[in-house]
C-alpha cells in the first residue's frame, strides 16, 4: 500500500490488557496500531521509524510512570510534538493536572465510549496536521528568505568587487558632497578615501567646472535630453590638473536623488593625440 494512503499509526501505552482490547476493537478499523505494556517499551516504540500520530497513555504505567514517560517524549525532538493523550479513573484530577503541565494534550476517562474516544483523537490528529502544515509552510518560507537573502549578499558582494577593483574612479555625489569613493578614484585624485567622504566637491574641481557640472546635473534632472558622457578637469590633491571623462547618471538616494560619476582618467589618451 501507498505510505500516503495508509492509517496512521496509534500507539496504547497500558498496562491493562482488557483496556487494550477494548480501544484496539474501537480503533483498529481506522488506524494502525501499536501496543506497549511498560513506560520503557512505550517510549522505545514512540522513537521507532515508525513514529506514531498520537498515544494513549495510561498513567499507571511499570518500569516507568506516566510522568517519567511524558518527560523523556517532551525532551526528544523526534517525539515533543507527538499528541498525548491520558487514560485515567474519573477520580484521578490531581494526575490528569499533572500531566497537563508535563505536556498531555487531552485526557479520556474510563469506561472508555466509543464517540468520545474517536472524537477526542481525530481533533487531535486534525490539530497536529495543521500545525505541521502550518511549521512546513513557514520553514519554507524562511528558507526561501534565507536564499534571497544570499542571493542579494552574493550580487552585493559581486557590484562591492567590481566597484573596489575597477580601474576607472567611481564615486555618489549627494547635495555637492561625495557620498562614495572607490579606491580607483582615490588614487586618481591623490585623497584618501577617509578625505573625500564629506568633501565638497569644490575640494577637487575648479569653480568654472563646478557651475559647469552642477549645471548639466540640474538640467538632466529637470528632463533635459543631455549626454551622459562628457569631458571634465578635477584637480589632484597637489595642485595638478586632470583631465578626466565623466559618465554620470542620476540613482535614488535614499528618499532623494544622487548623482553616480564614472571617472576615465583621458590624459593619455589626450597626449597620444599629439603623437600621431
Amino acid at each position: 500500500m501507498d505510505r500516503s494512503q495508509s492509517k496512521q499509526v496509534l500507539l496504547i501505552a497500558d498496562a491493562n490488557p482488557e483496556n487494550v482490547n477494548v480501544l484496539k476493537t474501537m480503533l483498529a478499523p481506522d488506524y494502525d496500531i501499536k501496543v506497549a505494556a511498560d513506560g520503557e517499551e512505550a517510549i522505545r516504540l514512540a522513537l521507532s521509524p515508525d513514529t506514531p500520530g498520537l498515544i494513549l497513555l495510561n498513567n499507571m504505567m511499570p518500569t516507568a510512570d506516566m510522568c517519567e514517560v511524558c518527560i523523556k517524549l517532551k525532551a526528544d525532538k523526534t517525539t515533543k510534538d507527538i499528541p498525548i493523550i491520558l487514560l485515567s479513573e474519573p477520580t484521578t484530577e490531581d494526575t490528569e493536572a499533572k500531566g497537563f503541565e508535563l505536556g498531555a494534550a487531552d485526557y479520556i476517562t474510563k469506561p472508555f465510549k466509543r464517540s468520545v474516544v474517536i472524537a477526542r483523537i481525530r481533533t487531535h490528529l486534525e490539530l497536529k496536521s495543521y500545525r505541521d502544515n502550518f511549521e512546513n509552510k513557514v520553514k519554507k518560507r524562511v528558507s526561501q528568505l534565507n536564499e534571497e537573502i544570499q542571493e542579494r549578499r552574493d550580487v552585493e558582494n559581486t557590484y562591492r568587487a567590481l566597484v573596489e577593483h575597477a580601474r576607472d574612479g567611481i564615486a555618489i555625489i549627494h547635495d555637492f558632497k561625495v557620498r562614495f569613493a572607490n579606491p580607483a578614484f582615490s588614487k586618481m585624485i591623490g585623497f584618501s578615501e577617509k578625505e573625500l567622504l564629506g568633501a565638497h566637491l569644490k575640494k577637487f574641481i575648479s569653480e568654472e567646472e563646478f557651475i559647469k557640472n552642477t549645471t548639466r546635473y540640474s538640467d538632466r534632472i529637470a528632463g533635459l535630453n543631455l549626454p551622459r558622457i562628457y569631458k571634465s578637469q578635477i584637480i589632484h590633491s597637489d595642485g595638478s590638473t586632470i583631465d578626466v571623462e565623466l559618465n554620470v547618471c542620476v540613482i535614488p538616494y535614499g528618499r532623494s536623488l544622487a548623482a553616480l560619476v564614472i571617472v576615465r582618467d583621458i590624459r593619455e589618451e589626450e597626449a597620444w593625440k599629439y603623437c600621431i
